[in-house]
């Protein structure tokens, strides 16, 4: 959402400067070369001078004008004009062609006036004289309106710059951040609801809140809150499925008993063939009730168990499992008690999930390592098994329940994919985590880390 924020930052403060130079320019381009501002307008010194001399014109004659205008230089000459009433230039010079609308708009009734002359500032005075003589003089800046404001914007740059930085930087930024802020709290949601985090919900952050962006928040509420209706209908449907499976499997069994007490000759391989699929049925079924259909399954940790022993009870309870593959345990326990809350016996069945994992994918002579590592605040196990891997692509998708890999979790190896699966979410409830690598050396590594609990506590 960065990019986001900043493009709206950087968009919104050079559109706020522009219009304040544009304001600028437009409010004040009319007022330069107008004396009457003459901190806005160049040659203010030569206006008083011209004004001062007019004066003396009156008392003394034309005369008097024109010798002041001859004794000044050639700058000045350009730039002041005197006509007498007769249309004569004192001088003698050729006026400008876009003067004349100028000196016939100058009167007994209009003695001043304003315009362009040459695309420059302009302004004229008419002087009556004795003798109903009279004397128009025109005055020209010696640069265009625009340049003029050029020149007032460059001599002022720094304070303006500044203070129209400040101002539409604070503007354009507390607006960017308005604007993204929702956007961040839905990106952060999808996360979360993508992370399996259904009950979480962005609307209640963006009470205070209307328009579009409350409308995709409630949404999008409204859009998990089904997802999580679902998601728990169906939960709910296979867990009734399960109980309602366990009736006849139960009946099964029973009769499998009373058919193996017959001790019928030439039946007792089929019956371990019915007795192995019913109680490959039952840990399936065990597996599927054991996953917890909402957030609110949850139950508070009130036991304690001391992870070192559990692995090392947990290897000892396996070690006929692994006989038969011909397997070998490396147990490496830590140097001190690592105490962890857990409730029942949840703790132990995801550890032996994973165990039984390790031992399922380890080929014939392989061997199951298990690392229990102190680290402090949290303590560590690897289980490490010594069979292919798993793709690299599919190291996250193994934790999802009911997935199954296609090279690895085979029919052939038994299970339906839930075992990592229970085994994350009681690690999660845990206030612990779960992952899984591949290893150089070896075959998958799934490691868990969770929270121990100080001496006392």
């Amino acid at each position: 959402m960065r990019s986001l924020f900043w493009k709206m930052f950087f968009g919104a403060w050079i559109t706020a400067m522009v219009m304040v130079v544009a304001a600028i320019y437009i409010t004040h381009f009319g007022e330069f070369g107008d004396p009457r501002h003459e901190e806005r307008w160049e040659g203010p010194a030569l206006y008083r001078e011209v004004v001062r001399n007019l004066r003396g014109a009156r008392r003394h004659g034309q005369e008097y004008f024109q010798q002041w205008l001859e004794r000044q230089p050639k700058k000045v000459k350009e730039q002041v004009f005197a006509v007498d009433q007769f249309g004569r230039e004192l001088l003698g010079r050729p006026l400008p062609e876009d003067m004349a609308p100028m000196l016939i708009a100058l009167n007994y009734r209009n003695r001043e006036s304003h315009a362009q002359v040459d695309k420059k500032p302009a302004v004229g005075f008419f002087l009556p004289l004795r003798d109903n003589d009279n004397l128009r003089v025109v005055m020209i800046t010696g640069q265009s309106k625009e340049t003029l404001l050029l020149r007032f914007l460059w001599r002022n740059f720094w304070p303006m710059l500044l203070l129209s930085m400040l101002a539409s930087g604070a503007a354009s930024y507390w607006l960017a951040r308005y604007l993204s802020r929702p956007l961040e709290q839905l990106r952060a949601a999808t996360r979360r609801v993508a992370a399996g985090e259904l009950d979480y919900r962005v609307s209640p952050g963006l009470h205070s809140r209307s328009g579009e962006l409350a409308d995709l928040a409630r949404d999008f509420d409204s859009m998990t809150a089904q997802l999580q209706e679902s998601m728990a209908e169906q939960r709910r449907l296979i867990k009734d499925v399960s109980h309602e499976l366990r009736s006849p499997l139960a009946r099964l069994q029973v009769a499998l008993g009373i058919a193996r007490q017959k001790n019928i000759r030439g039946l007792d391989a089929e019956l371990d063939k019915i007795g192995k699929a019913a109680d490959y049925l039952e840990e399936i079924i065990a597996d599927v009730l054991s996953l917890p259909v909402t957030a609110q399954d949850q139950r508070p940790l009130d036991d304690v168990v001391e992870i070192n022993s559990l692995a090392q009870a947990l290897q000892e309870e396996l070690k006929a499992e692994a006989e038969e593959k011909q397997l070998s345990f490396a147990f490496k326990a830590s140097n001190g008690e690592l105490l962890v809350a857990t409730r029942g016996s949840s703790l132990t069945a995801a550890l032996e999930n994973i165990l039984r994992n390790a031992i399922k994918y380890s080929p014939h002579g392989g061997n199951v390592r298990i690392a229990i590592d102190d680290l402090g605040e949290e303590c560590r196990i690897r289980v490490t098994d010594s069979g292919n891997g798993v793709p690299e692509d599919e190291l996250q998708a193994i934790f999802r329940p009911f997935y199954r890999t296609d090279s690895a979790r085979t029919r052939e190896s038994g299970g339906i994919g839930l075992g990592l699966a229970i085994a994350q979410r009681t690690i999660v409830q845990h206030g612990g985590n779960i992952q899984a690598y591949n290893t150089p050396s070896s075959g998958l590594c799934v490691e868990i880390q969770l929270p121990v609990l100080a001496v006392g506590e």
